[in-house]
């Protein structure tokens, strides 16, 4: 019962994590594809934009200031440059962040050539972003900071994204993630509205141009899954002890479990305190059911045990079980949680 029970729970949950990996790849590869439709999102349509303003945007992000994936949220500091040639305007007048709001925006450099003009802005931001949390704590997302004018339309505005300006400063860290790539590009973005505007027919999409600005960040090493789960490893082992002593002392053969038993409740508070109020299941949560339906094996364990001792006189066979359930025990959930962790840090 126990190897099948491993066995299952660890290939299961594993196979799980490692398809879970493979959509969230899949999801920020669409996000960030100008001909792809966001995952779950109204799909563009094609817009005609052949005498559309052309506006070169870039971005140099200076620091990320706050990240909360329990608050879904997460806030910036950055330059943002435009350029363009033709008729002057405002580039900012109706500017937008997408998902978020623009807490200050200040003018620090423009230039104007004839026909060519340039401005560049410090922009501060909040932006409002619902981390998935199926691989908490070795976690990782995709930061998007998306620009749209409120106003002009795709067919009126498109944003042409400046590839070899735009990067990130050393000083954008995030504690306990590492920055590992960022891009930026245009992708055409429709509502399934017109907002009653005229000359829309009713029910009719409107379609704007958006720059995109995507930064993966990585959970950086082991430390914060170690620091979460070495009180639940602990509580195991203390479980795993009773099977050394005597069934027929049974405050110790018990109290031990049922002690370890509320350690493991313990750590799965201190996890829900990490993570947001959502119905999913992180990797952090299956590890602590995990580790408390191991507790819970073991206190069957020593019932048996004490069943076999004490009522059917079996005292060879009640010592046979202890040490057989203390060998398949440990390696079963040794063995599943190795299979977990796999599936979940599998490369997409």
């Amino acid at each position: 019962m126990l190897v099948g029970f491993f066995s299952v729970v660890g290939l299961g949950l594993a196979w799980r994590q490692a398809a879970t990996r493979q959509a969230e790849s899949a999801a920020e590869r669409a996000l960030m594809d100008p001909a792809a439709p966001d995952p779950g999102m109204t799909a563009s349509e094609p817009v005609s934009s052949p005498s559309a303003r052309q506006v070169t945007i870039g971005i140099y992000l200076e620091r990320i200031t706050a990240l909360s994936i329990r608050d879904s949220r997460f806030a910036v500091v950055c330059d943002v440059w435009f350029s363009w040639t033709g008729a002057e305007f405002d580039p900012v007048d109706q500017l937008l962040v997408v998902d978020g709001t623009i807490d200050a925006i200040t003018l620090l450099d423009e230039s104007h050539d004839g026909d060519g003009h340039y401005r560049r802005y410090a922009l501060t931001a909040e932006i409002t972003k619902p981390f998935r949390i199926d691989h908490f704590p070795l976690d990782r997302h995709l930061l998007l900071i998306a620009f749209e004018n409120g106003s002009l339309r795709r067919d009126e505005l498109v944003f042409v994204p400046d590839r070899v300006n735009t990067a990130v400063s050393s000083r954008a860290a995030v504690h306990g993630y590492r920055l590992e790539e960022h891009e930026v590009v245009e992708k055409p973005h429709s509502y399934k509205t017109s907002r009653g505007e005229p000359g829309i027919s009713p029910g009719g999409k409107t379609t704007f141009s958006q720059a995109r600005f995507g930064i993966v960040i990585v959970r950086d090493g082991w430390g914060l899954f170690l620091k979460m789960f070495q009180a639940l490893f602990v509580a195991v082992a203390i479980a795993l002890l009773p099977c050394f002593i005597r069934p027929t002392h049974v405050d110790p053969r018990f109290g031990l479990g049922v002690g370890a038993l509320f350690a493991a409740v313990a750590n799965a508070y201190l996890v829900d305190s990490y993570v947001p109020d959502t119905g999913e299941f992180a990797l952090a949560d299956m590890i602590n059911l995990l580790g408390t339906v191991t507790i819970l094996l073991t206190l069957v364990e020593s019932t048996l045990s004490l069943h076999l001792y004490d009522q059917c006189d079996e005292r060879a066979r009640s010592r046979w079980l202890d040490r057989a359930s203390f060998a398949v025990t440990i390696v079963g959930f040794t063995m599943a949680l190795a299979l977990i962790l796999i599936g979940a840090s599998a490369t997409p």
